[in-house]
């Protein structure tokens, strides 16, 4: 099985490899925002990995899921759900419907993996590559000084009742409703998926300026809370398109999510690898 290390950069094709600053710019700031919901010059950029983005010892982070509902507007059915299972550090971000493409987050072996259901096909990032990424494109926001509009200087302010939070940037709003864990790490280890996917976007050029969402993350990982519902706000002139993910913790996992995890296993083993510039795109 292949995985890309930053030497490997170099060779990647534009879904993930080495971009101009303004195409880099023009990507992160013109993707559609619903994909979130779900490479460059600076060769010297580094980036600070967060404590929660700290890899974990094997087997001592927490184990639970999360539903996750997405909405858009006011509607009442989902136009997207996925579900998370937290086991023991490595991260299974499964779809639910008719969603083709899992996601296994597994920091404490440094990488990443897709796998497309339909067309049974796996691929391979390393975190170091991802963290790359993410450095390069905050150096080229800096050196374009796009950090406010682009969401690297927003802050998180309280709102409205104990437990709600909010951050803006541009013409951007999330506003977050908090809910309690039930476990020692648990905020810390959702505050690792929601930056490693981030960064994950990044990679594959989907979904909005992440930097103002792994602000949050990490607001809400040191408050030691778990988004219950993230509500994205983006203005366009006088129009405004709103969405909202409602979030269902349980701190457990079942046997079927067990089962579940072995499946996604077994996928792992029988599914093609190709390359990270050939991984669909759904």
């Amino acid at each position: 099985m292949k995985t890309f290390s930053t030497n490997h950069l170099h060779s990647l094709n534009c879904r993930v490899g080495l971009l101009s600053r303004r195409s880099l710019l023009e990507s992160i700031g013109s993707a559609a925002v619903f994909a979130f919901f779900v490479n460059f010059h600076s060769a010297q950029a580094v980036e600070v990995v967060p404590v929660s983005n700290q890899t974990p010892v094997l087997g001592t982070a927490p184990s639970f899921r999360v539903e996750i509902e997405i909405f858009e507007g006011t509607q009442v059915k989902p136009q997207s759900q996925h579900l998370l299972l937290f086991d023991s550090g490595v991260i299974y971000d499964l779809p639910i419907g008719v969603g083709t493409t899992v996601t296994v987050f597994d920091p404490s072996r440094t990488r990443v993996m897709l796998l497309h259901k339909t067309q049974r096909v796996r691929t391979t990032i390393s975190t170091e590559s991802l963290i790359q990424i993410s450095a390069q494109a905050r150096s080229a926001a800096i050196d374009a000084r796009a950090e406010k509009s682009l969401g690297l200087n927003a802050r998180v302010a309280p709102a409205g009742a104990a437990g709600d939070f909010a951050i803006e940037f541009g013409d951007t709003k999330y506003s977050v409703k908090s809910q309690p864990t039930l476990g020692e790490g648990v905020a810390a280890e959702f505050a690792a998926f929601t930056v490693w996917a981030c960064r994950l976007n990044l990679a594959r050029q989907v979904g909005s300026p992440p930097f103002a969402r792994m602000t949050m993350a990490e607001f809400l990982a040191a408050e030691k809370v778990l988004p219950r519902q993230i509500s994205l706000e983006v203005r366009r002139g006088l129009k405004t398109r709103t969405y909202r993910a409602e979030h269902l913790y349980v701190g457990r996992l079942s046997d079927l999510d067990r089962k579940k995890i072995t499946d996604v296993g077994q996928m792992i083993a029988s599914y093609e690898e190709v390359e990270f510039a050939e991984f669909p795109v759904d």
